[in-house]
């Protein structure tokens, strides 16, 4: 039997053992651990060869000193596997230098679907040096969307795709991203900043796919999400919502920025499933 005093130096102990293990597994488990989300979007009007159609979407990869290659090429693969119809990246490739560019857009060049690989920048990338982002991402043959917008065919039925620029670093062109769409065709749009959802430009979007809140990284039970406490971006932190007709997908990305910690918000690998409404 334990003394009395071993029993309360054991009380004492528990709860530095509980810090010491959460620290652990924010680090050292938490930020690898991939989850692959599977979600329906149901669009109204969505043409009927469009059924099914598969998005996959990787977001805020941050490849840094904290984040390795080895990881970006990882986070790749994993969802390579997915087999989508189309890839989509929103954003935040590197972090802090342009040492990094680089070596994560030839990573990202693993990635192959039917209709293609589709990039916007996210507001990191502006912070390194959006032109050369937008250069190694292009040679390693992913079309960045940057304020214009492509068709995507199936027969005669058809599916609009626009990007646009960091909003946060007024780099949008609404008008160039819009011109020439058809209202009466659903337009996809990939847009690093999720708030665009409460901006009158994009009230014709059927859907918006967006990343940059990494989920708010760190979540405790009771607490929720600290960061909330010092930055108006978790407006939309992560999942499925929806402004009238638009919907808006935020995905907490596979990266990590400031702490290299995740804690309550795994890392996310989104799958975007079109069906009609």
């Amino acid at each position: 039997m334990p003394t009395r005093r071993q029993f309360l130096n054991g009380l004492l102990a528990a709860p530095l053992v509980a810090v010491s293990a959460g620290a652990a597994y924010s680090r050292l488990i938490e930020p690898y651990s991939y989850w692959i989300s599977e979600n329906d979007i149901f669009i109204r009007d969505l043409p009927t060869a469009f059924e099914g159609f598969r998005i996959t979407q990787l977001t805020d990869i941050h490849h840094s000193r904290i984040l390795g290659i080895s990881e970006v090429q990882r986070v790749v693969n994993l969802a390579q596997r997915t087999l989508p119809d189309m890839f989509v990246l929103t954003g935040d490739y590197s972090t802090t230098y342009r040492r990094y560019i680089e070596p994560c857009a030839e990573a990202l060049s693993a990635l192959s679907a039917p209709e293609g690989v589709w990039a916007v920048l996210g507001n990191h990338d502006h912070y390194t040096d959006p032109e050369l982002t937008t250069r190694a991402l292009e040679r390693n043959h992913i079309a960045v969307l940057n304020n214009a917008h492509t068709t995507l065919r199936r027969g005669s039925d058809l599916l609009q795709l626009s990007g646009i620029d960091d909003w946060t670093w007024n780099a949008t062109d609404w008008s160039r991203a819009f011109a020439g769409l058809d209202a009466k065709t659903p337009t996809i749009l990939l847009s690093h900043q999720p708030t665009v959802l409460d901006l009158e430009q994009t009230r014709d979007v059927a859907l918006i796919v967006s990343g940059h809140t990494h989920g708010g990284q760190l979540k405790f039970p009771l607490l929720g999400a600290p960061a909330r406490l010092f930055t108006n971006d978790l407006k939309y932190a992560r999942g499925l919502f929806r402004r009238g007709e638009t919907q808006l997908y935020v995905s907490s990305g596979t990266g990590v920025i400031g702490l290299p910690l995740r804690f309550g918000v795994r890392p996310e690998i989104a799958v975007l499933r079109l069906r009609r409404a």
